[in-house]
């Protein structure tokens, strides 16, 4: 074997994860595009079917929506919570994965004294957030 050649290198090798792949496909690749919406409804399925990664998934979630408040991103901030808002949607009985996570980028985004936008995105999520919740009880309670 080639040491030489880095396509023939053991860590070259490795799968990438498929969750990894799908997250970094959901974001536009230039600053100014739009979310891509079939991207973020396919990884939101991924995870309905593979409730084992959500904690994971969350955790990348997260660091990334972190990296992008302090960059002041915000369009890629509003990208991670279209992913969250579909992940409340779908996968509803599994909330408590990432629930947490999701409010620690919540909080973030409330805390972020960059732009208003980034408030309003964080308000919200929250509110989705919290109607999930209470449609959760309610469909208990049925």
């Amino acid at each position: 074997m080639c040491i030489c050649c880095p396509a023939l290198r053991s860590r070259s090798r490795q799968p990438v994860k498929r969750y990894k792949k799908l997250l970094a496909d959901i974001f536009p690749k230039s600053p100014d595009g739009s979310a891509n919406g079939r991207k973020i409804m396919k990884l939101c399925e991924y995870a309905a079917k593979n409730p084992f990664r959500i904690p994971k998934i969350a955790k990348c979630l997260e660091e990334r929506c972190y990296k992008e408040l302090r960059s002041g991103h915000t369009e890629s901030v509003n990208v991670i919570a279209d992913v969250y808002n579909q992940l409340l949607c779908m996968c509803k009985e599994k909330m408590a994965c990432f629930a947490n996570n999701l409010l620690n980028n919540v909080v973030e985004m409330l805390d972020s004294a960059k732009t208003d936008a980034i408030k309003i995105i964080g308000c919200l999520t929250f509110t989705k957030f919290i109607y999930s919740q209470v449609m959760c009880v309610q469909s208990v309670h049925l």
